[in-house]
């Protein structure tokens, strides 16, 4: 039997859960999910332990279901992410290796955003949680623009 659901809440909650989902199997040195506030777009970047010179990227196709769900009841069990594996060269690797051994941490911005971008980065077990690249210290956004370069 299939969900269905007319609140946007369930629709934005399961976009992330499949987003995240990395089927309990594989451990993740680390995890980042962002997905636009407006429903724009959403993928995720995770870099497993047992592989680290491959990305695992999900990709959620925002206008095919944003157009398919117009009547505003969602279709839960029926998502359009797709996943591919993303190569990274030595040079990629490595700056990735110096970024997460950096201090990776949110600043004391106090703006505020109407309309940005849902952002979530894990690694360790510790969460960070931001919607605009003015909230996290240069460590962080460099880190943020090398993943979002690799997954365009």
């Amino acid at each position: 039997m299939e969900r269905f659901s007319n609140k946007r809440e369930d629709y934005w909650n399961q976009i992330k859960k499949e987003l995240l989902d990395t089927n309990d199997s594989e451990e993740f040195r680390f995890q980042y999910l962002e997905i636009g506030q407006l429903l724009s777009h959403g993928f995720s970047v995770t870099l497993n332990d047992n592989n680290p010179s491959e990305f695992e990227l999900k990709i959620w196709n925002a206008e095919y279901d944003n157009k398919r769900f117009n009547k505003k009841i969602f279709n839960l069990d029926r998502l359009a992410i797709k996943s591919k594996k993303v190569k990274l060269n030595s040079q990629e690797s490595k700056t990735i290796n110096r970024l997460l051994s950096a201090e990776l941490e949110r600043t004391n911005w106090g703006g505020i955003v109407v309309d940005g971008l849902y952002c979530h980065f894990e690694i360790n077990g510790r969460k960070l949680d931001w919607n605009t690249n003015e909230e996290i210290n240069n460590a962080l956004t460099e880190l943020v623009e090398l993943i979002r370069n690799k997954a365009a």
